[in-house]
């Protein structure tokens, strides 16, 4: 058993694995992250030439080794079929997480967030890791049928969609880019910022997914064919990801987001096996997806605790209070 980084010519080992590790989720694919426009490496435990676990080490926008934009689960995998009892098994999920650790604690700047699948991160506070614990929304579509699912809205939510679907608002598949690109700037120009991602790097981004097969983009039209909601989302057989979701303001209409959220519900309902909100913890958005009747699923952030990560958060927070006041 060694640790390594995989080298290029071998992704494909690192992509087969990925698909069938539990934590394994398009954010971890080379060739997302390729789309993404980002740098990285990938560090496994190996076996035999078999991969038996390992973590993207991406680098983020401003160079330091976190969640590069729109890639919402990195850190560590494991195999999912280690042979043995429970004890046996949990021992070797270890093993291969100390090895990972020792390498880890060498990057000043290590700080992801990790998949909900990942539920054991003690090997990690043996080598000085810390750990925040937070939250996404997620639909099982294989456990209800969408008729149960949507029975479960709130009745705020249902009765916003009535008033969206009495005002004429239509939901469309596919929308152009220069949409989605419209609403979701605005959103972020009406919150004091700049879209945090620049429009040419987006419309790459989401027009080789679509290669892929992996992003689909809803808007939400007013009778005058006015944009005035959109989503975008990344999706693969094990789940579908929001992404991205915008409002225009000026033209809104009451009920127009539930309306287009709802609708890519329904979408997603027989292509993936969860529909994940992705997670927010800012009031009103958080209360917003609770509506749709999700299970509230944990995940981690898991980072280096050093001073380099404690300046940089403290650092984080001072920027949003000053830009968003809070």
């Amino acid at each position: 058993m060694n640790i390594e980084y995989i080298e290029k010519d071998n992704y494909h080992l690192w992509n087969s694995f990925v698909d069938k590790s539990p934590q394994g989720s398009i954010f971890n694919k080379s060739w997302y992250l390729d789309i993404l426009e980002v740098d990285y490496k990938i560090l496994s435990v190996m076996e035999d030439g078999k991969i038996l676990s390992g973590i993207i080490l991406a680098k983020n926008e401003i160079n330091t080794y976190a969640n590069p934009m729109l890639d919402k689960y990195l850190g560590v995998l494991l195999v999912n079929n280690i042979e043995g009892n429970r004890h046996k098994v949990v021992s070797k999920e270890y093993k291969y997480i100390e090895l990972l650790s020792q390498e880890l604690k060498k990057i000043k700047s290590f700080d992801y967030y990790f998949h909900p699948n990942f539920k054991n991160w003690i090997p990690l506070s043996w080598y000085g890791f810390t750990q925040q614990t937070r939250y996404t929304y997620k639909i099982d579509n294989r456990a209800k049928k969408i008729e149960e699912i949507e029975s479960n809205f709130h009745h705020n939510i249902k009765r916003n969609i009535k008033n969206a679907i009495k005002k004429e608002v239509k939901i469309k598949d596919n929308i152009p880019f220069e949409d989605l690109w419209d609403v979701v700037n605005k959103t972020f120009l009406r919150q004091g910022s700049k879209a945090p991602f620049k429009k040419e790097k987006l419309n790459r981004f989401t027009e080789r997914l679509k290669e892929q097969g992996s992003f689909v983009s809803f808007g939400a039209y007013d009778e005058d064919d006015n944009c005035i909601s959109v989503l975008g989302m990344v999706y693969e057989d094990k789940s579908s990801y929001l992404l991205l979701n915008g409002i225009d303001i000026e033209k809104e209409i009451r009920g127009a987001n539930a309306y287009i959220v709802a609708h890519s519900i329904r979408y997603f309902h027989n292509r993936c096996d969860y529909y994940d909100f992705e997670g927010s913890m800012l009031l009103g958005v958080e209360e917003f997806y609770r509506k749709f009747g999700g299970e509230l699923v944990p995940y981690m952030r898991i980072w280096n605790d050093n001073f380099f990560n404690y300046a940089k958060t403290k650092d984080k927070k001072i920027y949003k209070k000053i830009r968003y006041g809070k």
